[in-house]
């Protein structure tokens, strides 16, 4: 073979594998709604404190999740806990120490400040904002312990289990633009660590933590049939309480009726 065609051979080579490298692991085609017209401003951050020592499965941390309502409910413009540069930090540290200042700010019960970060739960809900047809996103997701990202209903990051911090990155192509369903799962149940991070990266960039303008708030853009509002205190009637609901919504309509008689 001359030169210049083993030349042309490799190079072709080379682009092939390029091209393979960037193809996605997930792709997703039909986003849960339009995008809005203004960027995102974070997701809703949840927690549950105090939860029963030995939840070590993403599995028992789901069950609590659909157990009840959450401790204490907050608006995340980032998934970067410990806030800052540290990946990890004690697991008696507490949510005073870790949440960022939004965080605090927004927090719906801030009794938590004073619990330390062992033994809790957390989820952040919301959507995630894809602006253009054909983005092709590299989420990377440390953690310690037990983490996972799923995105319209379909597991695309699972670092289950008890383990250091770390964690496994993939690659999601959205083939149209809108928000996207997301929820970011996390717990912590052993000693001596705690942390967990979401990263992204937009078409082979590096990955980074600042995704605030990309995420969207479970409790701003959520249809009222959005089963993960369930778990906010205040935001769907309780099941126990439909009935009184709607008789006192049939005395309203009957005196009504009385009165313009």
């Amino acid at each position: 073979m001359k030169p210049a065609a083993k030349f042309l051979l490799a190079a072709t080579s080379a682009l092939l594998m390029n091209v393979d490298a960037m193809a996605a692991i997930y792709t997703f085609g039909t986003p849960s709604q339009a995008l809005p017209a203004n960027l995102g401003n974070g997701l809703t951050g949840q927690l549950w404190s105090n939860v029963a020592a030995g939840t070590d499965t993403l599995a028992q941390a789901q069950t609590i999740i659909s157990g009840g309502f959450a401790t204490a409910n907050f608006r995340a413009t980032t998934i970067d806990y410990p806030a800052g540069a540290a990946g990890s930090t004690s697991v008696f540290a507490t949510y005073g120490a870790v949440l960022d200042p939004t965080a605090q700010a927004t927090l719906d019960n801030t009794s938590v400040l004073t619990d330390d970060v062992l033994n809790t739960v957390m989820r952040f809900a919301g959507f995630f904002g894809v602006q253009n047809a054909g983005e092709v996103w590299t989420f990377h997701l440390p953690s310690d312990d037990g983490s996972a990202v799923d995105i319209q209903g379909t597991r695309v990051l699972d670092n289950d289990g008890i383990h250091p911090f770390g964690g496994p990155s993939t690659t999601v192509e959205f083939s149209a633009p809108g928000l996207y369903a997301i929820n970011v799962l996390f717990f912590e149940s052993q000693p001596n660590d705690w942390g967990l991070e979401l990263r992204g990266g937009l078409n082979g960039a590096a990955t980074t933590t600042a995704l605030t303008d990309r995420l969207y708030t479970l409790v701003d853009y959520a249809t009222p049939d959005d089963d993960r509002l369930t778990s906010i205190r205040g935001r769907v009637p309780e099941p126990g309480m439909l009935p009184l609901l709607g008789a006192a919504l049939l005395g309203a309509f009957g005196f009504l009726r009385r009165t313009h008689r």
